[in-house]
């Protein structure tokens, strides 16, 4: 089993140098074959004798000159030998006359009219000129990108709130009497009252009704003047308006080990008891409520939704934003606001899925005759409908007529050529996948990919990503990264499978950058074996932070079913390289020489899958 793998391993290593031009080389192949058959001799005998090996016998030390004799010898001892002998004398001697016998002479009538031999007379060659069959094909193929616009409005909240506060208030109350039997009438009498009456040991004395009467006396009255002594006047030093006030209390204080009203000054009375003069100041704590209003943070109200949701999806990306209500002053719940923009109208460039089924018939040469849109998303047609016309280059056969019927059923017995068809191209395609395998041993698996990102950032409309078509040439391009405009060429090209989109910053609960993955290759060929081989065995491509790129392994190879391939899309690329006309008559050999190196790689299975039949 040893020598099979190496001869093998050699094998498909040959058969990838020779495909380089396989049409003219196949010669040198062979050769080069035989080359390594007897380096595999020379192996076998460098690495010892047979298990079973006995030695060498003693006829092997013979000399040239002594073989004869000893075969002689042999010959009369062995029965065998006599045997043959014995009936070779036996049989009857025939003598074939090369001018009488039969068959000879036969023969050589045969060879002059062949035909006539076969078919009798009246049979011969003729001819035929075909024209080439012509096919009228319909394909689609993705069109223009839509542009879908959605807005973000501005929302702007006030919060009103009311608020319970405290605040110390100072009260100065001052009068004396004008007369011995008549006394000026006293300020704020009922606040008075309170202050120089009798107090209850209590921690604090709400005086709410009195201090509002005082200060709407102080507020309101004009006091008159007087004569002989002090004006009365009263004092509240406070802004509060009375509206606002909930309650005015007189809290006790300290003073030393006891605890009082902070009331000062001093009052006098005469011997009936009546007021004369008074001087007081006392502060109080006033409890009033006060409303606050607050600005809420600006709050952008959009209908991009699903937009955005395509757009990480990789179907829309970021066109333009503008600002489409400008700068101006509103009046919210009676408070003005300014803010430079309103309203932002935002467009997305989006593509719509299709077929892309029409490469396959370009390769062919077939001439586009028609395009019609199918799908149309306002002034812009996102799928079109393309009617190709394919012929077969006219070309001449040969036919056998008249006479008997011949062997062969349809008269052509003698243009047995191969003609391409879907089925040459499958084997390019599947040929040109194992040609990418020559030198991967051992470097982390066959056709692996490459890891690629890039950003978008919602709140600037931002994007680095873009949708692959025609979008590169945009000048916001300049902005960005190199790796992303390398992306950017390769996703134009077809090179790269979208893995997904991901929220890569966030700032208070909001994102505002997210990235979006792809895993790349260099031909579309290996990103379709990729497409199409990793479902067959379970192998999926990971999350868009944590891509799986990497390329397959020899086992996961072996598991694959080359025969379930669709590389329909890769038709055209390759045959920017094989000239149609270099091409006429492989298609046999390539599906030969693809045999030979997959059974360098896939295990012997009861039956070979076969070539699809159509493409």
């Amino acid at each position: 089993m040893i020598y099979y793998f190496v001869l093998t391993f050699l094998l498909f290593f040959t058969s990838c140098r020779v495909l380089a031009d396989p049409w003219k080389t196949l010669q040198q192949g062979d050769q080069t074959a035989q080359e390594f058959l007897n380096k595999a001799d020379e192996k076998k005998a460098k690495a010892g004798s047979h298990p079973f090996y006995k030695g060498h016998s003693k006829e092997s030390n013979l000399k040239t000159t002594d073989l004869l004799g000893k075969s002689q010898s042999l010959v009369r001892e062995d029965p065998a030998s006599q045997m043959i002998y014995e009936s070779s004398d036996a049989r009857p001697q025939v003598k074939i006359d090369p001018e009488k016998d039969p068959l000879i002479t036969r023969a050589e009538k045969i060879g002059e009219t062949p035909l006539t031999a076969i078919g009798g007379e009246g049979t011969q060659l003729v001819e035929v000129q075909q024209g080439g069959k012509r096919e009228i094909i319909t394909c689609e193929e993705a069109g223009e990108d839509s542009l879908e616009t959605c807005v973000e409005t501005l929302n702007v909240k006030i919060v009103r709130r009311t608020i319970k506060r405290e605040k110390p208030a100072h009260i100065h109350l001052t009068g004396c009497k004008k007369s011995y039997k008549s006394y000026h009438p006293k300020s704020c009498q009922s606040l008075l009252d309170v202050l120089i009456g009798p107090k209850r040991r209590r921690a604090e004395l709400n005086i709410t009704a009195p201090f509002k009467a005082c200060l709407r006396e102080v507020l309101s009255r004009r006091h008159n003047g007087c004569h002989r002594c002090q004006t009365p006047r009263s004092m509240i030093s406070t802004d509060i308006p009375e509206s606002k006030i909930k309650s005015v209390v007189l809290k006790r204080e300290k003073h030393g080990r006891r605890e009082r009203f902070p009331i000062h000054g001093n009052t006098n009375y005469c011997s009936h008891g009546h007021l004369k003069g008074y001087d007081l100041t006392a502060t109080v704590k006033i409890n009033y409520e006060e409303e606050s209003v607050e600005v809420q943070p600006d709050e952008w109200v959009s209908t991009c939704s699903r937009l955005e949701e395509k757009s990480d999806l990789g179907l829309c990306s970021y066109a333009s934003k503008v600002c489409t209500q400008g700068k101006q002053t509103r009046l919210i719940e009676g408070i003005p606001i300014t803010r430079d923009c309103w309203q932002y109208t935002l467009t997305y460039a989006c593509s719509y899925p299709s077929q892309n089924n029409c490469g396959p018939l370009r390769a062919r040469g077939c001439a586009q005759i028609n395009s019609s849109c199918k799908q149309r998303i306002g002034n812009n047609c996102v799928v079109y409908t393309q009617t190709y016309e394919c012929k077969e280059p006219p070309h001449t056969t040969h036919k056998i007529t008249g006479g008997q019927t011949p062997f062969c059923l349809d008269g052509n017995c003698r243009d047995q050529g191969w003609e391409v068809n879907n089925e040459m191209m499958s084997s390019l395609a599947q040929l040109a996948l194992l040609k990418e395998m020559q030198g991967q041993f051992g470097k982390g698996g066959f056709f692996k990919g490459e890891t690629n990102k890039c950003s978008k950032q919602p709140l600037s409309f931002k994007d680095c990503c873009g949708s692959g078509k025609g979008w590169g040439n945009d000048l916001r391009l300049s902005s960005c990264s190199s790796k992303e405009k390398l992306l950017n060429k390769r996703r134009k090209k077809g090179l790269c499978h979208y893995i997904g989109t991901y929220c890569s910053k966030k700032v208070l609960g909001q994102c505002i950058k997210k990235k979006s993955t792809y895993c790349c290759w260099g031909s579309k060929l290996l990103k379709a074996f990729h497409e199409q081989g990793r479902p067959q065995i379970g192998l999926g491509w990971g999350t868009p932070k944590e891509p799986l790129c990497r390329g397959f392994t020899i086992e996961e190879i072996q598991r694959i079913d080359f025969s379930k391939l669709d590389l329909r899309e890769v038709f055209e690329d390759l045959m920017k390289n094989f000239k149609p006309g270099k091409m006429q008559g492989i298609g046999k050999k390539v599906g030969d020489r693809l045999e030979v190196i997959k059974k360098g790689l896939i295990p012997k299975a009861p039956q070979q899958p076969r070539q699809r039949g159509s493409a």
